[in-house]
């Protein structure tokens, strides 16, 4: 995985309701639901940042311990790659 990751242009739409995304990835029509530490972070991908970018956003906001954080951080960047949303900058 690249040191500065973001969200893979062109493959999703996506808006913000009532605090949470709602993310439509293009290519195989499928709805993700992102929650509230995801939608801390989106706008971060939006424009690449890296890992331990993310993981000081979340510890910043939300007042928790690093491993926490990371743990975080590392299941949501899972699930954007298993939904190949994810690249390298």
């Amino acid at each position: 995985m690249s040191d500065r990751l973001r969200l893979r242009p062109g493959a999703l739409e996506w808006r913000e309701i009532e605090g949470e995304i709602v993310a439509l990835d293009l290519r195989q029509s499928v709805y993700l639901a992102i929650t509230k530490s995801g939608t801390l972070l989106w706008p971060a991908l939006l424009k690449g940042a890296s890992r331990q970018e993310l993981v000081a956003r979340l510890r910043e906001e939300f007042e928790i311990e690093g491993d926490v954080a990371s743990a975080d951080v590392d299941a949501f960047l899972h699930e954007l790659s298993e939904h190949d949303l994810l690249e390298g900058v």
